[in-house]
């Protein structure tokens, strides 16, 4: 069983009388914890070059296929060669990596 760390909604109070809240207790343990905030997801690719923009922090796992070239965005306009064609590659949200590729590797998201 899966076990992950979600922010509380914004209309949940943060304590009930004196004490806090059951919701807000447990994002603060999974914090202690070290809790992931959601579960690993496969990539499926487009055309290349594929650019892929996360919704949340996390890493690209980048492995297989025949990729030429990686390059990391934080504009969505100017991208920077990584050096890499393989490997892990930690963005933040709305961050771009733009995958280029002769035959589709395997990408995977993981959630920080």
């Amino acid at each position: 069983m899966n076990q992950y760390n979600k922010l509380p909604n914004f209309n949940v109070p943060l304590t009930n009388g004196r004490i806090t809240e059951k919701n807000w207790f447990f994002f603060w343990a999974g914090l202690f914890k070290g809790l992931p905030p959601g579960n690993v997801e496969p990539i499926t690719l487009d055309a290349s070059p594929y650019i892929y923009s996360p919704p949340v922090k996390g890493f690209v796992l980048l492995s297989g296929g025949t990729v030429s070239a990686v390059a990391f965005s934080r504009d969505g306009v100017t991208y920077y060669a990584t050096g890499e064609t393989a490997g892990q590659f930690t963005l933040s949200a709305q961050d771009f990596l733009r995958v280029t590729y002769s035959v589709a590797p395997t990408l995977t998201f993981v959630p920080t």
